[in-house]
């Protein structure tokens, strides 16, 4: 009789509580992708993926900021941890790894580690001990083909070994959780609002004064630190600085014309992958998107079919783009069909965690 190969263990740290996203999860509050592959992967029976508590001792994290080391406490628990696992995950790596990266760039952890790459390196070009230890890393899966490109460029990492160990993955939406909005939503050829939600790297002011005049509606949905700054609002414009349920928003979503996703220039080409959240929803929830022109993000929404870029990046380059989209009602529902389609086929959380399955093969060595 055949021995069952073991399951891959994996321990995944976080910069942020990912035990209430993963609570939040199982009430039905957030979508699986949220958790970068770990509802998917353990449903396949193939792995056991288990999330380090955030924060249990507090004082190593005092002494962490004093040493200039972020999240020390989960470092060291991860150190103490990692004996009973097979691969160290790090799905937002440049908050919560110095010590480990240190460890691993010295040869004290030899236990391999995979992390996740949506944003740019620049930030650490320039420590070269830094740059040594993100070389040490096994694995890296970024979520866009021209990042892994630039992070080999800042991270001086030989091609041939690049090959080998970087690789690009798709985030996708969770393949269950939009069921209940979708029953429940309007077509956008119904609608009579477009939605446009954010935080800091949304440019807010150019898409308010590129409305104005525009004879549709527009709903934002901010948080007070990044409140427009334009005042008085146009007629057409409503701006909603409360906290919102990710739930009410999605509603929000599904009643509405179109997404509208504007980038500041400021941020758009740092390498970061700014949009891709709101994107996934648009593409989960079959709603047509206008976004600002993104060279970070791997999907084409014009090639797709899916949406519109607005590649002159300014007021009047937005009105142009905004009135096109307003008028063009009858493209809305081939758009919503081709994002409905692309959410089953292309890009979906089963997708993304089939992609990390085989990088985390490779890790443990199976």
């Amino acid at each position: 009789m055949e021995a069952i190969e073991p399951k891959i263990r994996i321990l995944l740290a976080n910069s942020y509580n990912f035990e209430k996203v993963y609570q939040n999860w199982r009430n039905k509050i957030n979508p699986s992708h949220y958790l970068m592959g770990k509802i998917e992967l353990e449903r396949s029976n193939e792995f056991v993926v288990d999330i380090l508590p955030h924060e249990k001792y507090k004082w190593l994290n005092i002494l962490g900021n004093f040493l200039k080391i972020p999240l020390l406490d989960q470092q060291v628990r991860v150190l103490l941890s990692m004996v009973r696992y097979d691969v160290l995950y790090f799905p937002y790596p440049l908050s919560n790894t110095k010590l480990i990266i240190f460890l691993k760039y010295i040869g004290v952890i030899r236990k391999p580690i995979v992390i996740l790459a949506h944003q740019s390196f620049d930030k650490i070009s320039q420590n070269k001990l830094s740059l040594r230890g993100y070389r040490k890393i096994d694995y890296i899966a970024f979520f866009s083909k021209i990042l892994m490109k630039k992070s080999i460029k800042y991270l001086s990492a030989d091609p041939l070994v690049a090959n080998q160990r970087y690789f690009p993955v798709s985030w996708g939406p969770d393949r269950v959780f939009y069921e209940s909005f979708l029953q429940k939503g309007v077509s956008s050829v119904e609608s009579n609002f477009a939605v446009c939600a954010g935080t800091i790297d949304r440019d807010f002011d150019m898409l308010i004064d590129a409305h104005s005049g525009l004879p549709w509606n527009l709903k934002i949905f901010c948080t007070p630190t990044n409140y427009p700054n334009e005042n008085p609002l146009p007629d057409n414009v409503t701006v909603d600085n409360s906290w919102i349920a990710y739930s009410d928003l999605l509603k929000e979503y599904s009643e509405a014309k179109f997404l509208i996703i504007p980038i500041k220039d400021s941020v758009k080409n740092k390498g970061n992958t700014f949009g891709l959240t709101v994107l996934i929803d648009a593409i989960a929830m079959g709603k047509p998107v206008l976004m600002t022109y993104h060279p970070y993000i791997d999907l084409d929404i014009e090639a797709e079919n899916i949406g519109m870029w607005v590649r002159d990046n300014t007021v009047e380059g937005w009105k142009i783009k905004l009135k096109e989209m307003f008028e063009m009602k009858d493209q809305y529902e081939v758009m919503s069909k081709n994002a409905s389609s692309l959410y089953k086929t292309k890009f979906n959380a089963e997708i993304f965690a089939s992609e990390m399955a085989e990088i985390f093969r490779k890790a443990a060595n199976r």
